[in-house]
């Protein structure tokens, strides 16, 4: 048997190949001619479920998505959602999997889900593939997530990927004009969430102050060094351009429940010392990235979830950046004094959250587009991410 998975199955299977720390040994191909042998039909019970990381057999209502090298190796079968490629598309845009399968390589699925996902979540598709983070290929929202991968690609990778493919007209524009938000090293979903929203432009909800840099090291100056600082340290996001960054800090950031669990006073001792140390360390980077010029805003998870804390946190920034002299676009405040704006904004952050109400904002915003341009985003974006 041979195929080659696309779109949403592709990136299912994707995920599922990168938690298990299987991409990196994987060589590149072409799309593959779909070919049911052994069998001399196809039959949805033949599909290697596991190997796809399918919960079960595709079928007419839930088609497996591939990708054929031409029209007439369409498989003639209601259970397979086909998309043709021809010479429009770059050599080697997939991925070698074996036994016959093969799996849009990652640059390949960021082009293919730009007219399907919202421009939040293809941003945050975009950092997840260039990040070292991975999401639940069933559960993408709230599913577990792996950290300390190996990114799958990079940004530049994609852009030159996207800037060699032809006739993909809208898809292409959509591709290239939202990987101008996405940064390269991305460590947690959060961390890519206050990303997404500090890059994305007003007019997609954002708040227009892109590019960033993620986790870039720092080298600290000498005559920090030698009063004790270390090397160097990582700031979470820095503005590009700006001395501003930011620093995330969730709710296991500090160990607290290593003190509520502690059973004996040598126990406890020790859980409060390693969290005091932790708070110094992080007081302590904060002094010596101000000191090497860059102010670093620490940034919880009640900014994000909490109503209106995310705006309070980006006009305490431009409140800054104002203090400091250096300038905001007048966009960014004006934003912040819209009350549809402000609206739009919020149900856009809490769209690309990790909880469980983000799948109804996300329906809220999907309901708006459709009753402004008349056409729904395709279903697999709520499978997608």
């Amino acid at each position: 048997m041979r195929l080659s998975v696309n779109k949403s199955s592709g990136l299912r299977l994707l995920r599922d190949l990168r938690r298990r720390q299987a991409l990196t040994a994987l060589r590149r191909c072409d799309p593959l001619v779909p070919d049911p042998r052994p069998r001399q039909r196809w039959r949805a019970e033949l599909v290697p479920t596991g190997e796809l990381a399918l919960d079960g057999p595709p079928s007419e209502h839930k088609p497996l998505e591939i990708a054929v090298p031409g029209r007439a190796f369409r498989p003639r079968a209601s259970f397979f959602l086909s998309t043709v490629y021809g010479a429009g598309l770059p050599h080697e845009a997939f991925l070698d999997l074996g036994n016959g399968l093969a799996v849009a390589g990652p640059e390949l699925l960021f082009l293919e889900m730009a007219p399907v996902m919202p421009a939040p979540a293809h941003v945050m598709l975009g950092y997840e593939l260039c990040g070292t983070f991975g999401r639940d290929p069933c559960r993408p929202r709230t599913g577990d997530v792996t950290f300390d991968l190996a990114p799958a690609t990079n940004v530049d990778r994609i852009r030159g990927f996207v800037r060699e493919c032809r006739y993909f007209g809208h898809a292409r524009s959509l591709a290239l004009e939202r990987l101008a938000y996405v940064a390269d090293n991305a460590w947690s979903p959060m961390e890519a969430v206050l990303a997404t929203m500090l890059a994305l432009p007003v007019e997609e909800y954002g708040y227009g102050l892109g590019p960033v840099a993620l986790n870039v090291r720092r080298e600290n100056a000498p005559y920090l060094v030698e009063r004790g600082s270390p090397s160097s340290r990582v700031p979470d996001i820095e503005l590009v351009g700006s001395p501003l960054g930011f620093n995330y800090d969730g709710r296991a950031h500090f160990d607290l429940a290593s003190i509520a669990a502690s059973r004996t006073e040598s126990e406890l001792a020790r859980a409060l010392r390693l969290v005091r140390e932790k708070y110094v360390d992080d007081l302590r980077r904060n002094r010596e990235l101000a000191a090497s010029g860059l102010v670093v805003l620490p940034v919880t998870s009640e900014d994000l979830f909490h109503e209106g804390g995310c705006d309070a946190l980006v006009f305490e920034a431009l409140s800054l950046l104002r203090a400091l002299g250096r300038g905001a676009p007048a966009s960014s405040w004006l934003t912040l004094e819209s009350a549809p704006l402000v609206e739009r904004r919020q149900e856009t952050l809490w769209s690309i959250l990790p909880w469980s109400e983000a799948p109804r904002y996300a329906r809220v915003m999907q309901d708006r587009e459709e009753r402004a341009f008349g056409q729904a985003y395709a279903e697999e974006t709520a499978v997608a991410f």
